[in-house]
């Protein structure tokens, strides 16, 4: 039998290279909009994506905003 091991999922910054580069400077208020208007942005491109290789992508890059935010909401 296989086991099958599950990736876990990559900070936010390890995938995205502007937030890394320049949002993660920002206050805490600016990041939390950033990443609201990503996963919106993200769900959209899901949405309208017909390709599986490029839907894992974009939802593994939603799981990581989504991780960030609940990371920022508390260091409000």
């Amino acid at each position: 039998m296989f086991l099958f091991r599950k990736n876990t999922p990559k900070s936010l910054s390890h995938l995205d290279h502007l937030f890394k580069n320049v949002i993660s400077k920002l206050p805490v208020a600016n990041q939390i909009k950033y990443c609201e208007s990503l996963m919106y942005r993200t769900k959209e491109d899901i949405s309208n994506s017909t390709c599986r290789l490029q839907k894992r992508r974009l939802n593994k890059l939603l799981q990581a905003t989504k991780n960030e935010l609940k990371n920022l909401n508390t260091r409000m």
